[in-house]
């Protein structure tokens, strides 16, 4: 599967567009002096229009796509915000279509060479000062496609166990053991590291797995991560929070069972806990931990053990 922006070309601003217009409409030397001028606007008309047409329709349609990929733009920019950004693009196409058409008919009833190369420059001059309006619309449409083709991979349909915890607990080496294959690393807004999605077997389904470094680790302070995380509940999945029983990640019970508590305000899938690292944790601190967790599996997810277990009833 691929995710649905990833097929959006390379944005070019406004002067390097009109530079590739101007270079293409010279190469034409028709010796018919009505047709020459005639086809530099046909050429200037046809490359710019596409373009531009081309830019909005490689956007996937915002009210098609699964509302996961719906609320990354949500966040990334605006939903409004970007079909407003669009639609300016097509305005300024169809703007430049309509001045072509106007321009070539000037030239068909002109006989004077001047005033047919006259008629040939205005209409690049104004196509050139429409495509330069525009120039903050194609600078903003350039970082959002980055931002957008640079999101992982996720199948909202498939079913998705997405993991929470602290930094330390042993998510990342859960998500590398149980990996069919080298995990895909991509970024995810409102979180300065990279988030992990792998794959794996069970019970002849395809299963996918989440990291979420940065995000699902911490408590929530601003409205944007609260959005970031929202974005999760449309995917088809269960959360897997993961505690460090043994506190060797610096992060006691108690600040582990208060981000848990967080984070299950936020997050609509049910929650499961996994008590990881009990080799290196004493009686005590497994029996606080069940005081506020109740019983849960353990796991030692270094050498594996607990795993099965861990994928047989989250699959």
């Amino acid at each position: 599967m691929k995710q649905p922006f990833e097929d959006i070309p390379t944005i070019l601003n406004s002067e390097e567009l009109i530079e590739k217009i101007i270079k293409e409409v010279y190469k034409i030397n028709e010796e018919d002096y009505k047709k020459r001028e005639m086809l530099r606007i046909k050429k200037a008309m046809r490359i710019s229009t596409r373009y531009l047409e081309n830019i909005v329709k490689s956007f996937p349609s915002i009210d098609k796509i699964h509302p996961f990929y719906r609320e990354m733009i949500e966040i990334i920019y605006g939903i409004s915000k970007l079909k407003s950004l669009l639609g300016r693009i097509s305005r300024v196409s169809r703007i430049i279509k309509e001045i072509a058409e106007s321009s070539i008919s000037d030239v068909k009833k002109s006989n004077d060479l001047n005033e047919m190369r006259k008629i040939r420059k205005a209409f690049l001059g104004r196509m050139a000062s429409l495509i330069r309006k525009i120039e903050e619309d194609l600078s903003d449409l350039s970082k959002i496609r980055e931002k957008l083709i640079d999101l992982p991979t996720i199948d909202p349909e498939l079913p998705t166990i997405i993991l929470a915890g602290y930094p330390g607990v042993g998510k990342s080496t859960i998500v590398r053991t149980i990996s069919s294959a080298k995990p895909e690393v991509r970024s995810y807004p409102f979180t300065t590291k990279e988030i992990i999605v792998g794959h794996f077997y069970s019970k002849g389904r395809k299963i996918q797995i989440i990291d979420t470094p940065g995000l699902l680790d911490r408590p929530i302070k601003s409205k944007e991560e609260q959005m970031a995380i929202s974005a999760l509940n449309y995917l088809n999945g269960k959360i897997a929070f993961i505690v460090d029983v043994a506190e060797s990640n610096g992060f006691t019970l108690e600040e582990q069972k208060s981000l848990y508590d967080n984070l299950k305000k936020l997050l609509k899938s049910e929650i499961f806990v996994f008590f990881n690292k009990v080799d290196i944790a004493d009686k005590e601190k497994i029996s606080k931990a069940e005081l506020y967790f109740g019983p849960c599996i353990k796991m030692i997810a270094t050498k594996g053990i607990g795993l099965n277990e861990f994928i047989n009833l989250l699959s």
